[in-house]
C-alpha cells in the first residue's frame, strides 16, 4: 500500500542540508554531453521510496527577478536504501546541461542549466539543498511481486529504473527474494 510512502518530508521554506559524498562523471570521454553520479549523504532523515524525486535548490539568484533559485526535481537513481545498504544516501544519475549555439559554433555559458551544473560541479563535503521527496506515480507494485514491469526511458530518464535493478536484482533485499516477474528495459 502506499499509505505510508514518505511524501515531502522537506519543503522549499525548510530544506535539508544533505551533504556531497562523490560526484562523478559515468559516461565515456568520446559521449556527447556529460552525466555525473551523484551521492548524497541525508543521514536516513529523507526517507524515498524507488520512482521518487527529490527537489534540489541551487544556491544564488535568478538574474531575472532577484529572488533565490527554485527547486528542480531530479529522478532518485538509488533503492530506497542508498547504494552503500546503509538507508543513510541518495543517487542522482544528473546530465550537465547546456546549449550549444550555432552562430558561436560552441556551447554558450550564458545559458547553462543553473542546477545541473551546480550538481555536476559538486564535490565531497559540499553541502546541497534538498527537498521533498515527491511523486508516486512510477513506484512499483509493491504487494504484487508477480507484475511484469515494462520500462521505457532515453538519457537520464533512465534514472528511477536504475533503483528498481537495484532493489529487484542487485541488492540482497526483500523485494529481491520476492519478486517473480519479468522486468523489460
Amino acid at each position: 500500500s502506499t499509505a505510508n510512502i514518505p511524501l515531502q518530508t522537506y519543503k522549499a521554506k525548510e530544506p535539508f542540508m544533505g551533504k556531497i559524498v562523490s560526484t562523478k562523471r559515468i559516461v565515456g570521454a568520446q559521449a556527447t554531453g556529460e552525466t555525473c553520479d551523484i551521492v548524497i549523504n541525508h543521514e536516513g532523515k529523507m526517507p524515498y521510496w524507488e520512482g521518487q524525486s527529490y527537489g534540489v535548490i541551487p544556491p544564488g539568484t535568478n538574474p531575472k527577478n532577484g529572488k533565490p533559485y527554485t527547486n528542480r526535481l531530479y529522478s532518485i537513481a538509488s533503492s530506497r536504501y542508498g547504494d552503500d545498504m546503509k538507508g543513510t544516501s541518495t543517487t542522482l544519475c544528473v546530465r550537465r546541461a547546456t546549449y550549444w549555439c550555432p552562430e558561436l559554433k560552441a556551447d554558450d555559458p550564458a545559458k547553462k542549466g543553473i542546477c545541473s551544473n551546480f550538481l555536476c560541479d559538486t564535490k565531497p563535503g559540499d553541502e546541497v539543498m534538498l527537498t521533498g521527496p515527491t511523486g508516486k506515480v512510477m513506484l512499483m507494485p509493491e504487494d504484487k511481486p508477480e507484475t511484469d514491469l515494462i520500462m521505457v526511458a532515453t538519457g537520464t530518464g533512465i534514472a528511477p529504473y536504475r533503483s528498481f535493478w537495484k532493489r529487484l536484482f542487485i541488492e540482497d533485499t526483500p523485494a529481491a527474494k520476492a519478486y517473480k516477474g519479468m522486468a523489460w528495459l
